[in-house]
């Protein structure tokens, strides 16, 4: 029986390892995703009231929630990873609504937290 030489077995396990924590990267940048996604969507619906809106802000919100929705069904599934288009544009939306949109101060507040939440979340993902 013929033995491995010792650095291509320590070669496999470094590579085992970086592979296990690339994955774990990953999975914890989808779970990220998820809950942003998730708190910004409750966020829009909750603090930002279409009747009050002008055209171009309803717009706006429509295509914010319309691209939440669609990371967010994304993100249950295998396709998430090609997604980071959608989020760059809900963040500008949400910017756009956050300064424009004539709401409360604490919910305007809140719109800011989201924003900054979701370039974090941008920050880490690499396209």
């Amino acid at each position: 029986m013929r033995h491995l030489p010792l650095p291509l077995l320590a070669l496999g396990a470094i590579a085992l390892l970086a592979s296990a924590a690339h994955a774990r990267e990953i999975t914890e940048l989808r779970e990220r995703v998820r809950d942003g996604v998730q708190r910004a969507d409750k966020d829009l619906g909750s603090y930002v009231h279409r009747d009050k809106l002008t055209e171009e802000q309803r717009t706006r919100l429509d295509a914010a929630q319309k691209d939440l929705k669609e990371l967010g069904e994304a993100v249950t599934g295998k396709r998430w990873e090609d997604e980071r288009g959608l989020l760059e544009h809900v963040v500008e939306n949400i910017d756009f609504l956050e300064k424009h949109a004539p709401i409360d101060d604490g919910d305007r507040q809140v719109l800011r937290i989201d924003v900054y939440t979701l370039n974090v979340i941008l920050d880490n993902w690499k396209p």
